[in-house]
């Protein structure tokens, strides 16, 4: 072992060392927060200036559980610092985390452009006796390949003399980002066994109690994607019950809900609107790389075409075009409960909604500048449920039934009103995957 790594090792077990978070979304920002209030000296780096310029305003520039208190705690503290500066920042870091974001190009492909441009960046300004850590998604082989081959080329270091190296990914659920930090086991994958006792030893203090899973980094990358295609082609399977129970005449979710009830195999999910920047964008790291990804395709063009779904179902029920209809959207978000539309299947729906020549109105209580429920639900002639967020759930549709036009269509995307209340009120109701 080299006396940089015993010098690093001592630093971080001390908690006298400082953190640069490269990129401060909605996995940076949680995560140099809770550090920052942990006692450790934090540097936010992102090269929006408008975003740390909130986060200095300590504005918390999206919803998320805790997020606020945290960030004036560290603020208050004064272990949290943010800047476009990365350079300054590096020069100063004995940790490097790198949480940017890896989103998919129009043609469905993954762009790496601000993962490979933070990369390059930093190795330019990397000091020996560094750890590098890599929170972004990236590809299989991405950090033991590409990334250490960048670092050692540029600097001419040498893995475990001069820098260690590990990916670990982010698997935080939007909304419950620093309950999750704080819980969910931590796939540690460095590409040196030195690396990986490094990076299990800094996560440990976010939790002393939180479990560490050493492994490789081949592995850690293939744990995360695998997770997401999992979840996204289980909600896939549950999205075609649906429409095969509609086809059968019955509903869906009872069907489902019979099969899972007291089975031990069971576990079937509800059909409904699935997507966002992680489920409906993680396989196609694995689609670009790899043979014999049919399946995780297939369900990526099932889950998309459930909003033209919808809509042709919508459009069979009226027996007439859509042209000019006043259209009540509720829920943009890509997920309940969050303020986040990136990769939204309700907002795909929108659109469809706008191209058939709807007058669309949105309400979202999670998402500025949609209408009140009120102003949305004014003359509508359709109403669609497109997000089952937890104020919807609590809804009375007979307080706004009289806001409607007459023979208002209904139609719930998640099942999670009464259908015999909504049509008591006058309306007339459907929903996705039932009769």
């Amino acid at each position: 072992m080299s006396s940089n790594y015993d010098s690093l090792l001592e630093k971080i077990r001390n908690h006298r060392f400082t953190i640069a978070v490269v990129g401060l979304g909605r996995v940076g920002l949680p995560l140099a927060c809770v550090y920052a209030v942990r006692g450790l000296n934090v540097i936010g780096i992102d090269v929006n200036s408008d975003l740390v310029d909130k986060i200095n305003k300590l504005e918390t520039p999206f919803q998320e559980t805790l997020l606020d208190d945290y960030l004036k705690n560290a603020t208050k503290r004064g272990k949290l610092k943010t800047t476009t500066d990365l350079s300054s920042a590096i020069k100063q870091a004995d940790v490097i985390i790198i949480t940017v974001g890896t989103p998919i190009t129009e043609d469905f492909r993954p762009d790496y452009s601000q993962f490979y441009s933070a990369l390059e960046d930093i190795t330019q300004n990397l000091h020996s006796g560094v750890l590098m850590i890599i929170r972004s998604t990236v590809p299989p082989k991405t950090v033991e390949g590409i990334t250490k081959q960048l670092v050692e080329s540029t600097t001419g270091y040498t893995l475990d003399k001069e820098f260690w190296l590990a990916t670990c990914p982010e698997r935080i659920c939007e909304g419950k980002a620093i309950e999750e930090l704080l819980e969910l086991p931590e796939i540690i994958g460095g590409v040196s066994e030195e690396s990986s006792f490094l990076a299990a030893e800094l996560f440990k203090i976010l939790n002393p109690r939180k479990k560490m899973l050493l492994t490789n980094s081949c592995i850690a990358e293939l744990a995360k994607l695998f997770t997401n295609a999992y979840r996204y082609i289980n909600f896939a399977l549950a999205n075609e019950f649906g429409i095969i129970a509609e086809e059968c005449g019955v509903d869906g979710r009872e069907v489902i809900r019979i099969a899972n009830e007291g089975y031990k195999r069971g576990g079937i999910p509800l059909p409904g609107l699935t997507g966002g920047p992680c489920l409906s964008k993680d396989g196609y790291f694995l689609t670009e790389s790899f043979s014999y990804t049919d399946l995780i395709r297939v369900a990526w063009n099932l889950n998309e075409s459930i909003p033209g779904y919808v809509i042709r179902k919508i459009k069979n029920i009226l027996n007439r075009p859509l042209l000019k209809m006043k259209a009540t959207v509720l829920g943009i978000a890509y997920k309940a409960a969050v303020d986040d539309t990136r990769y939204s299947p309700a907002m795909k729906l929108v659109n469809y909604l706008k191209m058939e020549g709807c007058d669309v109105r949105v309400h979202d209580p999670y998402i500025q500048n949609t209408l009140s429920l009120r102003d949305a639900f004014k003359e509508a002639e359709l109403v669609i449920l497109a997000m089952n967020h937890p104020e919807f759930k609590k809804l009375v549709i007979k307080d706004l039934a009289n806001l409607v036009k007459k023979d208002c269509l209904v139609v719930d995307c998640w099942g999670i009103w009464n259908a015999d209340e909504v049509k008591k009120c006058g309306l007339r109701y459907t929903v996705f995957g039932g009769a």
